[in-house]
């Protein structure tokens, strides 16, 4: 069963859902097993006699790349989501899965190759089979034990994962007790949330079991104060205009959502099919990326976040110190800025503005030349001299491969805000912050200071929603570009 693992995005965010305890335990626990079975196979090789060097070798390089092959299949499998709860049946069937996927795709490789990587084709099947057979148990034992740990945990009232649910009718009725049957699934059902114009359940006995909890048009300030996880639409039918605003609500305010089957004759354009506690539901995705794209973006992140600041060095310690010499002040300037899921982090630039500066931009206002909730203003006097020429050539913005490799912000995504202006965000603004911030985004390589603030919102909507990493490559690329004709920089 999934767990979700989203906040909202506003200025002040709630606090997110309980991730999985057990779940997160399960790489390293996989990693020592497999550690074990193949110091088990190396007793079976010491036990079949297998003492040759080039065979014992062989056969260790053959069980140390179906490890790691069966781990690459498990990450793939979605086995080390933190959003997901610890399953019997789910995970025994993972691991034989995976287990037999990676073995047999490790001996077919052997085989077709005629051992050429190994040094020796003819290999022991009882240490084979012997080290697939440890792998399996020792794999299956850590899920039951995690398994009744997470369980304890339920019984406990720990890590329970809070959902409302939307709707009157007889559907929300029966996922209701659906959830409340199943005390082990480790949910908790708050209330609900009507659908009616009264905002009130009438006459149904059946609606009064959870608290009312108030409408679609109160659905963010609800989500805030339960402090809900999660929504599921459980809706008839006949209400599918209710449905379309409770879906735009919470898409637009980052709240996660799950519809259940009746809904399915509608499509919707972040939608997917997923199991919900043995249930099918609609799933309405609120993160743009997978767990698999999220794991690339994070290694190009760091990737590219590293070399710069290794190749760039010389030239950012003699910036450093111009901005030092130039002006009083700090060199680094922190600036708190609103990043993924409305999480605020502080952000690390080059000082490029005198010290007062912050103080001066109430009288500057007036003077703001940007469209929309952000200041930019062309011969802004707060900028001093050396600023000028780290912002020309975007060197003052370099720091943030340290805010990279924290994980705070990637090296491309829409540009984080400040909290002010986010404070000034209509609710289709939202959108914008579901997304890691980057240094550089799609809005730079088509515009930079020269868009207006909805066209910036129009791209960023666009790169979260059609995100490859052939476009994170191209758009580094195209910075370069940018920064060297120095388009819309100041």
């Amino acid at each position: 069963m999934e767990e979700g693992t989203y906040t909202h995005t506003l200025a002040q965010p709630v606090a997110g859902p309980q991730r999985a305890r057990a779940r997160r335990m399960l790489p390293l626990l996989d990693a020592g097993s497999l550690v074990a079975s193949f110091a088990g196979a190396l007793f079976l090789l010491q036990a079949r006699g297998v003492l040759d060097p080039t065979h014992r070798i062989s056969h260790e390089i053959l069980v140390a790349v179906a490890g790691v092959a069966l781990l690459v299949f498990l990450f793939r499998d979605q086995q080390y989501s933190s959003g997901l709860r610890m399953s019997r049946l789910s995970d025994t069937i993972a691991v034989l899965k995976n287990a037999a996927l990676a073995y047999g795709v490790t001996l077919v490789a052997a085989f077709l190759t005629k051992g050429f990587f190994t040094g020796f084709a003819n290999y022991s099947r009882t240490v084979i089979l012997g080290s697939l057979a440890l792998t399996v148990v020792l794999l299956f034992a850590e899920r039951v034990a995690l398994h009744a740990y997470q369980s304890r945990l339920f019984s406990r009232g720990e890590a329970l994962r809070r959902v409302a649910v939307a709707g009157e009718g007889q559907a929300t009725d029966e996922l209701i007790n659906f959830i409340e049957r199943r005390p082990w699934l480790g949910i908790q059902c708050v209330g609900r949330i009507s659908t009616s114009a009264d905002n009130s359940f009438g006459a149904n006995a059946g609606a009064r079991s959870l608290p009312h909890l108030g409408s679609a048009d109160t659905l963010a300030e609800v989500a805030e104060q339960e402090r809900v996880d999660e929504v599921l639409l459980a809706l008839d039918p006949s209400d599918s205009e209710a449905a379309v605003k409770l879906l735009h609500t919470s898409i637009e305010n980052g709240i996660p959502c799950r519809i259940v089957p009746s809904l399915f004759e509608t499509s919707y354009r972040h939608a997917k099919l997923a199991g919900f506690a043995a249930l099918p539901v609609v799933d309405m995705r609120v993160d743009p990326l997978d767990q698999v794209q999220r794991t690339f973006k994070r290694v190009l992140d760091v990737t590219v976040a590293a070399t710069a600041l290794c190749l760039m060095s010389p030239v950012l310690l003699a910036s450093a110190a111009l901005v030092k010499l130039s002006s009083p002040g700090p060199v680094l300037f922190h600036q708190e800025r609103v990043g993924k899921n409305g999480r605020n982090f502080q952000l690390l630039k080059f000082r490029t503005m005198y010290q007062d500066a912050e103080e001066r931009l109430a009288e500057l206002e007036e003077q703001n030349e940007a469209d929309g909730h952000i200041f930019k203003m062309k011969d802004d006097p707060r900028i001093t001299p050396v600023g000028r020429f780290l912002r020309k050539w975007s060197l003052d913005e370099f720091p943030q491969c340290i805010n990279v490799l924290r994980g705070e912000m990637s090296v491309v995504g829409p540009r984080p805000p400040i909290p002010d202006e986010v404070a000034c965000y209509e609710t289709q603004h939202h959108c914008r912050l579901k997304g890691m911030p980057g240094i550089t985004g799609l809005w730079q390589v088509s515009g930079r200071s020269e868009l207006t603030f909805e066209e910036m919102v129009k791209l960023d909507r666009y790169y979260l929603e059609n995100w490859t990493l052939g476009m994170d490559l191209s758009i580094i690329l195209k910075t370069f570009y940018v920064v060297l004709a120095r388009k819309g920089a100041y």
